[in-house]
């Protein structure tokens, strides 16, 4: 990146929605995870084709981290007590030289962080190889000792994803749409959630994304899984919305 360079991406306003999670045990949200928006239009919804082109003007940091800061600044924690925040992050992010400066600016510039705010570290093809590097399990370690706490997006899209589950120990696991969609016609579908319930069961909370029928809802709720999150239970919503 050219120094003294303002890049498109930075110039955008931007703006967070929050989907709601549930605890399919209590009926009852759990959390919201914030979703990154541009409200003048850019990028015509296609998120990751604003973070692909960060990524090749030198600019996913700064786009990322401003990212983090606006979804936790705008959450109405005090309104939502005692529900999660999860907020995006990738792992080129995570092992930044500047990530540890940037953490502690966020926490001591915004109280009561502590215990309300998960890392959900994304899965990229294009930085699979940051997963490798020592920094990672350090930072992990870092932002537990901030209170944060961490969770590992669209597990079960590969072996890899299990070898994070084993290898990071996260605090929750973010089960792929994959396993939602016709969950209740898929008895293999089942049969694997269910493995990853056991193995998880008192070690980390588990998530299936993308709840959208009725009927895998239900499926869902049969087999015990904790945590759901998908437009049957809730659309993304702005900040004022949630709890209205």
């Amino acid at each position: 990146m050219r120094v003294g360079y303002i890049s498109p991406i930075q110039m955008q306003k931007i703006e967070h929605v929050y989907q709601p999670m549930w605890n399919v045990t209590n009926v009852c949200k759990f959390g919201h995870e914030a979703l990154l928006r541009f409200p003048e239009g850019r990028f015509e919804g296609n998120i990751e084709a604003a973070f692909a082109m960060a990524r090749t003007e030198g600019t996913l940091y700064e786009l990322d981290t401003r990212s983090i800061a606006e979804a936790i600044i705008k959450f109405p924690f005090e309104k939502l007590a005692g529900q999660l925040l999860f907020v995006n992050i990738y792992p080129s992010t995570f092992i930044h030289p500047h990530f540890p400066l940037f953490l502690a600016q966020l926490v001591a510039s915004v109280p009561g962080l502590h215990g309300n705010v998960v890392f959900e570290v994304n899965e990229t093809k294009q930085e699979e190889d940051f997963w490798d590097l020592p920094e990672m399990k350090e930072r992990m370690k870092l932002v537990r000792e901030y209170g944060f706490a961490v969770a590992l997006d669209d597990i079960g899209k590969g072996a890899a994803g299990l070898q994070k589950i084993i290898e990071y120990a996260p605090d929750y696991i973010k089960l792929d749409r994959y396993f939602a969609d016709g969950l209740s016609s898929s008895t293999e579908k089942q049969e694997m959630v269910s493995l990853l319930l056991h193995y998880a069961k008192d070690k980390m909370g588990v998530i299936l994304e993308g709840i959208e029928k009725e009927e895998d809802f239900a499926a869902a709720r049969a087999i015990r899984v904790p945590f759901i999150q998908g437009y049957l239970l809730g659309f993304p919503e702005k900040p004022a919305a949630l709890f209205c």
